[in-house]
């Protein structure tokens, strides 16, 4: 089972506009697609960040009124910000005059013939130093050819808007940020020798999740991100946004776990869940992340292992959990589950996602 709390939902995103009152947020549906996360996002007058036609359809069916009021919050509040995007899917948006990232000149092609309406946004290489997920092998310009890429885009007949950038995932080197910024103001400046006006700077998501004591604070990557924006873009008349994802959902949701099962093994007490690697703790393997357990009942603590229910000798959550004595069908919990786990939860061995609740809605 996973509680979802939207009251921390809003306290998230209030943070973040509080820390940063010159982004604006788009929040990355990818993160967790739960379309009541989205609503409660809406209602907030939150922009949204899609990476498909299927999460596109999330944000489209939220939104009220007209066919024709959809377009206008689409082609002012979301992004498509996969730079590399399903042919069918272009052939669907060529409705909207929707944002979308692009850093390659086959991209520019494809969304030329498929995809005309558009409105390009350059995706930029920056440094990935030290973040959880490193995304910079994978996508982004290198900077030495972004001009000619703006200058393909035009003449394929598209004015290329602005740049985005993406420091990697759960970043807590800020280094990465200040680097990005100054990558970014070059090309700016570049452009606008060409006499090309770059109007928005979207500088991606990363932003820290507090998983355990380590992770540095989102108000001092503020701080950063803050300076930055003044050194470099103080007097510019640009739209700066982000993509937040984790750091809007991931404190926000508990896991319930139910002991099936107990074995000791090499002198260590193994608690095996209906719960694992392959539902709600997938981010033990996709997304680096080590979630941690706690038990409601009190009791001198041990070194346990909590594993899950599968036939893979993969599904092991956690090997070294501090936790009191336990026995079959009672419960264990654990925080911060709210980012990337039922979003890449899958029904392996015939065992299905957890149930979700949401509270406070």
């Amino acid at each position: 089972m996973i509680i979802i709390d939207h009251d921390l939902i809003k306290a998230n995103y209030v943070k973040f506009c509080k820390y940063l009152p010159d982004v604006k947020p788009f929040y990355a549906i990818k993160a967790n697609p739960e379309p009541i996360i989205a609503k409660t996002l809406y209602d907030e007058d939150c922009g949204f960040d899609v990476a498909s036609w299927e999460e596109f359809m999330i944000v489209y069916d939220m939104i009220e009124g007209s066919h024709e009021d959809k377009k206008a919050f689409i082609n002012e509040k979301v992004i498509y910000a996969n730079p590399v995007k399903r042919i069918d899917s272009l052939k669907k948006l060529n409705d909207y005059a929707i944002r979308m990232t692009f850093d390659n000149y086959i991209e520019v092609d494809k969304i030329a013939q498929y995809c005309k309406s558009s409105r390009l946004i350059l995706r930029v290489d920056v440094p990935n130093t030290g973040s959880v997920v490193e995304l910079s092998t994978k996508f982004g310009a290198n900077p030495k050819i972004c001009l000619d890429l703006i200058k393909y885009a035009k003449k394929a007949g598209f004015n290329v808007e602005g740049l985005s950038f993406h420091v990697g995932s759960q970043c807590s080197n800020f280094e990465n940020y200040a680097q990005a910024f100054q990558i970014a103001h070059k090309i700016f400046e570049q452009a606008k020798d060409i006499g090309q006006k770059l109007t928005l700077l979207d500088i991606g998501g990363g932003f820290p999740v507090p998983y355990d004591e380590n992770v540095p604070s989102f108000e001092s990557l503020a701080e950063v991100i803050n300076n930055n924006i003044s050194l470099y873009f103080d007097n510019c008349e640009i739209r700066i946004i982000a993509e937040p994802g984790r750091f809007f959902v991931a404190t926000t949701a508990v896991a319930i776990v139910e002991i099936n099962g107990k074995a000791m093994r090499n002198d260590k007490v193994y608690y095996y869940v209906n719960d694992g690697v392959y539902n709600t703790f997938s981010g033990v393997i996709f997304d680096h992340i080590q979630y941690h357990f706690k038990a409601f009942k009190k009791g001198a603590l041990k070194e346990s292992a909590v594993v899950g229910p599968t036939c893979d000798a993969l599904d092991k959550i956690s090997l070294n959990e501090q936790l009191p004595e336990l026995n079959v069908e009672e419960l264990l919990y654990s925080e911060n589950v709210g980012a990337y786990t039922n979003a890449s939860a899958t029904h392996f061995n015939g065992f299905p996602p957890a149930k979700i609740i949401h509270i406070n809605i």
